[in-house]
């Protein structure tokens, strides 16, 4: 991820990261202009917004709890179409 400084566009750097929530998926980015011509010190905030593939163990683990809520008959089915 690179950021770029909303004055000159040249890349920035961030220096520091300033949590706004305990999920640590909201912040505030404390940046600075590596355009020495520019120098600008400027806060950009960062949010997760929403996944596009959720991670293999929240997958899994709703499949686990889905097929646990199946009958034995079923369960053995579901295996059967699968294997």
């Amino acid at each position: 991820m690179q950021i770029n400084c909303p004055h000159c566009q040249h890349k920035a750097h961030i220096a520091s990261r300033n949590n706004l929530n305990d999920e640590k998926t909201i912040a505030d980015l404390y940046c600075n202009c590596s355009n020495p011509a520019c120098a600008a010190r400027f806060v950009m905030q960062l949010g997760f917004q929403r996944w596009i593939n959720p991670p293999v163990t929240n997958t899994i683990e709703l499949a686990a709890s889905l097929i646990g809520t199946l009958s034995k008959a079923d369960r053995a089915l579901l295996l059967k179409q699968f294997c």
